[in-house]
């Protein structure tokens, strides 16, 4: 019997809500998964501050990670940088979620 490998895949796709004085953030490659699962980490991270309707809407800020070399970083006006490159990475569309 073989053992079946582990592929890893890189992350294509970063989506960022803005909250507060923070944000909450998840990587992945699908759009729309990476949307639903970036809002419910968005509410279970910040539901000790804010209190959240059943089925809140979220806007879910989509960004394109394919230029990023060795990780990102978001400044405080909501844009996202590559680290090494210093270069703003592109803004591909808002998604707005409810969960």
């Amino acid at each position: 019997m073989k053992k079946e490998e582990t592929q890893t895949k890189e992350s294509t796709v970063l989506g960022i809500i803005t909250i507060g004085g923070g944000c909450s953030w998840y990587q992945g490659t699908d759009e729309i998964e990476l949307a639903f699962k970036c809002a419910k980490v968005c509410k279970q991270d910040w539901k000790h501050l804010f209190q959240f309707k059943k089925k809140h809407e979220f806007p879910v800020n989509l960004f394109d990670l394919t230029k990023a070399k060795k990780g990102w970083r978001q400044n405080l006006n909501g844009r996202v940088y590559c680290d090494e490159t210093k270069e703003e990475l592109p803004l591909i569309k808002t998604l707005w979620v409810a969960v």
